[in-house]
This record gives C-alpha cells, structure tokens and sequence, in this order.
C-alpha cells in the first residue's frame, strides 16, 4: 500500500493534517548544527562511561557468533 493509500484509508477514521517543514539549507544556526553532528557521527571516539557486564556480554556473544559462522578454510 503506498502511503496516499494509507493516508486516504487513515482519513476515514481519523483527521489527518500534513504541514510543510522547510530544510535546514541556509539557516545559520542549522547549518552549524548539521556540521557539528556530522562531525559527531564521523568521530569514533571511545565512551566515557565505562561498559557495563551486559554489553560486553552482548559484544562478547556477537563476535563468537560471527567468528563461528565463517566455515573454515580447508587446503
């Protein structure tokens, strides 16, 4: 179903409002923000809180998974 499918089913049990959110191109204060998170996403930096038992459980059990999952190789 594409979504004027959707909406049009929605409108019969529900008001539907649809309102236009400019982009952030050319907004000062936009602009620096999205440069800002870019850099953020971009930084692979290490996290200041120290892991707790669970996550490194979790990576623990993902990378095992991984590593068991690739056949080996055999000559």
């Amino acid at each position: 179903m594409n979504i004027l499918n959707k909406l049009k089913s929605l409108s019969v049990s529900y008001r539907i409002h649809q309102q236009w959110i400019s982009s952030h191109v050319n907004i000062q204060g936009n602009e620096i923000a999205d440069a800002l998170a870019k850099a953020g996403a971009d930084d692979a930096s290490v996290p200041s809180a120290p892991l707790t038992y669970l996550e490194l459980f979790s990576r623990a059990k993902s990378r095992n998974k991984t590593i068991w999952l690739i056949p080996p190789v055999h000559h």
